[in-house]
Formats: structure tokens, C-alpha cells, sequence
């Protein structure tokens, strides 16, 4: 897809990016292209444009705009795992884009991305995959960021948790203004409580109504406070407690009995079995042994550093003993051959004999008249 925008004038890579499974065209529509010049022309411009986008703006931004343009979402949405690529569509844009930041040119880009197929880096956090969905994971959101949003299963393991108002602060109940009491008085103190029960209240409805088909309570016979009545909690000061024990001070048991009251075919009261203090450890994996394999071939391992020269005298060697050897019993048993008459064209070629006329010209004195018993004497 990215040859193809980058050189949307080259027919056969924008042909091959066309006939993508993700562009969603079938073998007819690309057929009708290849047969109508004016809607391949029309194609060629608006992949013209896309290169446009990704010159001004970067690849992302031309991404998106081929993605909009060619409903590429909706059409990977309307099919088997689309939602699969669809992601890591999005996610290549987003490496794409980065890397595109530091790279000087759009080939560039494009070779980086080739390179980084062929070799990928499983252990960079850029390339782990991406769940396509948030739907399937465990989302951890306070009640306030809940309102409105609803999940299959809910735990609320702290909704007994509850912060004492220590300060005087809380709004008159005629004119609604905010009030401050620095004095502290009781009065006050008793008001600023009332409101701050009355907002936890408000927050317990929202969490227990976000979910579809599970929610589960974390209950727990707390005390924050010492209290002069042995074994009273603090429970019935939060939201949870006041509906529980409508306000009443109440110990561990009678707790429990309050909750057990409602329990019903709908509602069902668990107590946790005792805690494991042992730390949670990897187990070992089990690892077959191992062994390396046996070579059953011979190597060939006579090898050595030669150069031509070297190969040619060693070729003429090895067809000497190619040649069959003569049985010295049969020595001058059959008839010599004559030599054939030697003539010009008979002279050697190769590297010696080219020596041996270098050698005439540095050794002989043109300048002398000729002695042939001068030159047995020399060349003999």
C-alpha cells in the first residue's frame, strides 16, 4: 500500500495494493478498472493526493485519509477478525509515523518497515500486539469515573471504606451557601457528617448499578477507632453499613447476621477460607534432554590458498597421472613414433614460454653480428 502511494503512476503496484484484502474490492470490481481508463485514471489521482497528504503531513495522516475514504474500517468490522487488523492497522500507522520523524525520505520509511518485517524485535515494547478491544480487560476505575458506564462482572472489595469529617464544613440547609465552622462545634461537625454520608450514599447507588451480570461486596468487620464498647465496629458509618445495620453499632456477628438476612436466591454471602502466606512461586517447567546430532557425512577438508598459476600447474600434474603409465617389461618392444616436423605454429603458449621470449630480448645484444657459436654457447 505504501509503493503504491508513494508511485501511484507504476500500474502494477497499485494494481497489487487494489487487489488487498483490506481495500475490500473483488476480482470483478478491479477487473471493471482495468477496462474503464477514466475510473483507473481517477484512482491514479486520488492515490496522487494520498502521496500529497503523506508529503505535507506525514504517513498517519495519510493513512486516515485513505482509511476514510475507502471505509476500510467498516469494511474489516463487518468481517471475521477485522477488529483483529483493524488494530494492528492503527498501530502500524502509529510506528510508521514515528519512525517517519527520523527518517530523510518516504523510501526510507518503506525499507524500514521491510527490514523490520523480515526481522522483527519481539522484545520491544512498540511491537508487542495490542488487544483490540478494552472490553476484555480488567479495568480498575473509581466510582466517579464509573457513572454512566455499565461492565459484565463489578468487584467493589473496599466499599465499606469510608473518610471521617473531622472539619466543620458543609452547606446551610435554607440558603445552600458553604459553611465553615472554625470552632468545631458539635453541631457542625454533625451536619458536614451527614452530608458526607449522605454523598457516599449517591457513590454506593452508582457502583452497585454498573453491573450487567455480577457484583460482588467486599465486607469487613473494620474499626478505625478505638470505641469504649469491646468488639464494636465502624462499618455502620459508611454508606454500606447504614443500609446493613441502619446506623446501629454493631460487632463482627452482628454484622454477619444482617447481611445473612438478605441473602436470597439473587444475593449470597461468602466468607474466605484463611489466607496462604506462602510466596507465589514460577513453577518449574519440565525441560526434555537434550542431544546434539551426529554428522553421518564425511567433510571434505583439504583445502588450502592457491591462486591461478597454482590451479593450472596443478591441473597439468593431475593429467599427467590421468596419462597410463608404460610397463617397463615392455621396453623397446613396439615401434618409436616418428616426431612430427616442427614448424612456428608449434610453439608452446602459456606463461613459460612468454617467459623464455622476455628473456631473449633482455639477454641477447641485437646490436652484434650473428655467431651461432655464440648462441650454443650461451643457450645451450
Amino acid at each position: 500500500m505504501l509503493q503504491a502511494v508513494m508511485a501511484p503512476e507504476r500500474e502494477n503496484t497499485l494494481r497489487s495494493a487494489l487487489a488487498t484484502s483490506m481495500m475490500g474490492l473483488t476480482a470483478l470490481d478491479i477487473e471493471t478498472l482495468n477496462n474503464d481508463e477514466n475510473a483507473w485514471d481517477a484512482v491514479v489521482e486520488e492515490f496522487d493526493g494520498y502521496r500529497q497528504i503523506w508529503h505535507k503531513r506525514g504517513v498517519m495522516p495519510m493513512l486516515r485519509a485513505l482509511m476514510s475514504a475507502r471505509n476500510i474500517a467498516e469494511n474489516l468490522l463487518a468481517t471475521a477478525g477485522g477488529e483483529r487488523r483493524l488494530t494492528d492497522i492503527l498501530h502500524i500507522s502509529e510506528l510508521l509515523q514515528e519512525a517517519g520523524s527520523q527518517l530523510e525520505s518516504e523510501h526510507a520509511l518503506v525499507r524500514w518497515l521491510a527490514q523490520h518485517i523480515l526481522e522483527p524485535d519481539s522484545n520491544a515494547s512498540s511491537q508487542q500486539l495490542r488487544l483490540e478491544s478494552d472490553k476484555h480487560l480488567v479495568q480498575i476505575v473509581t466510582i466517579h469515573k464509573s457513572k454512566g458506564l455499565e461492565y459484565p462482572l463489578v468487584w467493589l472489595p473496599f466499599i465499606t471504606h469510608f473518610r471521617v469529617q473531622d472539619q466543620a464544613f458543609y452547606h446551610d440547609r435554607h440558603s445552600y451557601e458553604a459553611v465553615l465552622d472554625l470552632s468545631h462545634a458539635e453541631e457542625s461537625i454533625a451536619l458536614a457528617e451527614a452530608e458526607r454520608l449522605a454523598e457516599d450514599l449517591r457513590l454506593l447507588y452508582v457502583a452497585l448499578t454498573r453491573a450487567v451480570w455480577h457484583c460482588s461486596l467486599g465486607v469487613a468487620p473494620l474499626v478505625r477507632r478505638r470505641s469504649d464498647k469491646k468488639g464494636e465496629t465502624d462499618v455502620h458509618q459508611s454508606a454500606l453499613g447504614r443500609l446493613l445495620q441502619k446506623g446501629e453499632p454493631m460487632d463482627a456477628a452482628g454484622l454477619r447476621a444482617c447481611i445473612e438476612a438478605l441473602c436470597d436466591e439473587d444475593i449470597v454471602c461468602r466468607t474466605p477460607g484463611c489466607t496462604d502466606n506462602d510466596r507465589w512461586q514460577i513453577a518449574a517447567a519440565s525441560h526434555a534432554e537434550l542431544s546434539a546430532r551426529t554428522l553421518q557425512r564425511l567433510l571434505y577438508d583439504s583445502w588450502r590458498v592457491t591462486s591461478y598459476s597454482g590451479l593450472q600447474q596443478r591441473g597439468h600434474s593431475v593429467a599427467q597421472d590421468l596419462i597410463p603409465r608404460l610397463d617397463i617389461d615392455a621396453a623397446g618392444v613396439g615401434e618409436a613414433a616418428e616426431a612430427p616436423a616442427m614448424t612456428p605454429h608449434h610453439f608452446p603458449r602459456g606463461a613459460s614460454p612468454g617467459t623464455f621470449l622476455h628473456s631473449l630480448f633482455e639477454e641477447l645484444d641485437f646490436t652484434q653480428p650473428i655467431n651461432p657459436n655464440g648462441y650454443r654457447k650461451n643457450w645451450s
